[in-house]
């Protein structure tokens, strides 16, 4: 069965350098059997976007199944609001992504303009939201913008029921399944939501797929269509991505 992972990363780590390349990152997607991946850039998540989108853009291919992030960075709008210009009217580039820094959540006050630019693109935006303050914050924006799609990454951590609340309130919120390992947590969030608003991620290099889908398996009340929604259908679907075959 295809297998779309939202939630990779172009990066280098102290423990494994299996996504610190273009040829790696492939290598281990393979490795994985993901056939298809939506990957942000660990640098401009973490400090430098324009070069880290960059450096994105150099590996991203729509025929090979990856697809690429834009970071945005409410700290820098202008820059930002460039970026989207940049990145967001090519097609192997499939959504926004924005994350908190300093502890400090992404919030409607600091992320309006952008998300208000991100609607021309007729793209998704996608937020960081390890915990129940920055889904709490990422709600807000998502209730302003109700006529753009939102993917909530890791859906809250272990707050995922936060999550779940702020997806059963809002039809444009969409939460990827990584984060928590709680063994309830998929089968609860599909019965609040339906399984159409869940996409698997795996957060490598940083964890295992196998965990996510481990998650996946326990939830043992979903058919094998809503299986086959969770792990690729949706993604392809909210993203307009259809990797060759």
């Amino acid at each position: 069965m295809p297998l779309f992972d939202v939630n990779a990363y172009l990066t280098d780590t102290a423990l494994t350098h299996a996504m610190a390349t273009p040829e790696a990152v492939r290598a281990t997607l393979k490795q994985h059997g993901i056939t298809a991946a939506a990957v942000v850039s660990g640098l401009a998540a973490e400090c430098d976007f324009i070069t880290g989108n960059h450096q994105l853009a150099q590996m991203v291919n729509a025929s090979e199944g990856i697809f690429g992030y834009a970071v945005l960075n409410p700290a820098y709008p202008a820059d930002s609001l460039e970026e989207q210009r940049r990145h967001l009217l090519r097609p192997d580039f499939v959504a926004g992504i924005m994350f908190p820094h300093d502890g400090k959540p992404v919030t409607l006050e600091d992320a309006r303009d952008i998300a208000n630019a991100q609607r021309r693109y007729l793209k998704p935006m996608v937020i960081s939201t390890p915990d129940s303050d920055s889904i709490h914050a990422a709600t807000a924006i998502a209730e302003a913008f109700p006529s753009m799609k939102f993917l909530f990454l890791t859906m809250g951590g272990d707050d995922w029921r936060t999550a779940v609340a702020a997806a059963k309130r809002h039809l444009n919120i969409y939460l990827e399944i990584s984060g928590s390992l709680d063994s309830d947590k998929i089968a609860s969030a599909a019965a609040a939501i339906t399984p159409r608003r869940l996409l698997f991620g795996s957060g490598l290099p940083f964890s295992d797929p196998q965990l996510t889908l481990g998650l996946l398996e326990e939830a043992t009340a979903l058919t094998g269509f809503d299986r086959s929604r969770v792990l690729h259908q949706n993604a392809e679907a909210m993203f307009n991505a259809q990797p060759e075959a």
